[in-house]
Formats: structure tokens, sequence, C-alpha cells
């Protein structure tokens, strides 16, 4: 029996208070890991040893996820704003890029940059263009390629048609990457003005193919009659490179599996590994 209730403290439930949230952008800035990194792949001539271009990708360094190629996150981001906004960052980022190459003696003769189909729908593409160039203070537009997925050919015809004139009043060129690919019609292209074709490396590793070369061949050609040149993608080896240079091929990206005698960085290489690169003139 309790003689003095005041004496009789009842124990009082308290909720723990929730763990909060990790601040992951936080925690990756202050790791002195940059959260989006631009790194590059050689445009070689076909004729020559040296590079005359670079197509960039944009990676996503994640302190939850690791690193992240553009091939597991892009086609999700553009189906969001988020794609604009990469597609923001990515023009920033080859601008800045393009002063480094030119501060290190590069004579380059544009950077791709990937963007999202979505800008042909969803902005005005002159304004929006013309706008950042400004902001990101390029002085050589006609050094910046605008890099499309496939997926652009299933925009409305006529919004990407305006899209890539806008382009070109701006000076800024144009490139349809995965041509070529099983997905990729190729009726759309007798009416949008593309200044490039990325041929797919389903095409061009055909060209030393001995039952199919001559059909990869004819391929090469028709997108050669469309008045727009091509760059061949994934090429293997040095026959495949005199195949493309026959074809009249603006130039082509080594595969990570290239075995033959052409000198070339890594697949996907940081700026640092690119701006040394030699640029020799040498005949192939």
């Amino acid at each position: 029996m309790i003689e003095n209730e005041t004496d009789y403290e009842v124990p009082v439930e308290t909720e723990e208070a929730p763990e909060s949230t990790p601040d992951y952008v936080k925690i990756t800035l202050d790791s002195n890991v940059t959260p989006l990194e631009m790194r590059y792949s050689q445009i070689n001539s076909c004729s020559k040893k040296a590079p005359i271009a670079y197509r960039t990708f944009t990676y996503i360094n994640s302190v939850i996820e690791g690193v992240i190629p553009p091939e597991k996150y892009a086609y999700a981001a553009d189906e969001t704003d988020r794609g604009i906004k990469l597609a923001k960052w990515n023009i920033s980022a080859a601008g800045t890029a393009l002063k480094s190459f030119k501060e290190a003696g590069r004579h380059i003769e544009f950077l791709t940059v990937r963007v999202s189909p979505g800008i042909v729908r969803e902005v005005d593409v002159y304004s929006f263009l013309k706008n950042l160039l400004s902001e990101c203070g390029i002085e050589e537009p006609e050094k910046i390629c605008l890099e499309f997925p496939r997926t652009v050919l299933y925009e409305d015809t006529e919004k990407v048609r305006s899209c890539l004139l806008a382009m070109k009043l701006l000076k800024i060129k144009s490139m349809l990457a995965g041509c070529g690919d099983r997905d990729c019609p190729f009726a759309p292209l007798f009416s949008l003005p593309f200044d490039f074709l990325l041929v797919s490396p389903a095409i061009t590793q055909l060209t030393d193919n001995r039952n199919k070369a001559e059909s990869a061949e004819a391929l090469l050609m028709f997108l050669k009659s469309l008045k727009c040149e091509f760059i061949a993608d994934g090429l293997q080896n040095d026959d495949q490179i005199i195949a493309l240079y026959r074809a009249d091929a603006y130039g082509y990206i080594p595969d990570a599996d290239y075995i033959g005698r052409v000198e070339h960085g890594s697949p996907r290489m940081p700026l640092d590994e690119a701006l040394p690169q030699r640029e020799e003139v040498e005949d192939f």
C-alpha cells in the first residue's frame, strides 16, 4: 500500500525522435567529389591519327549509388523536367571545357553534348539556347554540337525540324545518336536536317564482315546522300577504319575492344586525360 502518493512517480512514455535523413548532397560536396562529371570519347579522323572532336558523357557521382553512367539514368530523366536541367548543365560544362582546350593549345572542331528530346516540345529552343550561350559565355557556338537520342525521332517531326533550324541560326551543330540501332526509324531523316549522324556499332562493325560489308556500305552511302556527315561509333580494328575512310566518314569513335596500330585514349576519359592528347597530323 502506498502511504504517500507524492512519493510515487508514474513513468511517462516518450516518443523517440525520428532520425533525421542524411543530407546526401552535402555529404557529396564535403567529400570534394563533384555530383556531376563530364567525360570524353575522342572522335578521330579516319585518315589521321589525331582526335578532331570529342563526344561527352555526363556521369553522376552518388554517395548512395556510386558512379552512375548516363545509360542508367538519361532516358528516365528525359521524361521529367530534370532532362532540361541536365541539358543546361551539360552545355555549361562543355563551354567551360572548350575554354580549357583552348588554353591547352588544342584545336578541336566541337564537343558533343547530350540533350533531352523534350526540349523540342517544352521550351522555345531559340530563346533557350541563345540565353544559355550568353549565360555560359560561349563565344564559339559552332563548337557545341547538341546530341539527340534516337527517341527524338518519335517526337513531332515539324517541332524537331524547327528545333534544328533554330540551332542553325545560332551556329550550333546537331547530331542524332543511335542511327542504325534496331529501333531507329529512317523515314524522318528525309526531312530533319541534322549536321551529323552517329552510326551505331551494329552497322559500323559490319564493314569488314565478308558477307555483310556490301550491305553496310550501301547504308552508309544512303546516310551520306542525306546531305549530312556521319560518325562511326565503336570501331574495333584498322580494317573498319579503312572501310569508313573509303565511305567518306567524318570520323570514328574507337570501341573499348579496339585492336590495331592507332593509339587511343581510354573510352571515356576525364578532361585532364583528353587535354594532352596528340594533334600531330599523320597519314593513316
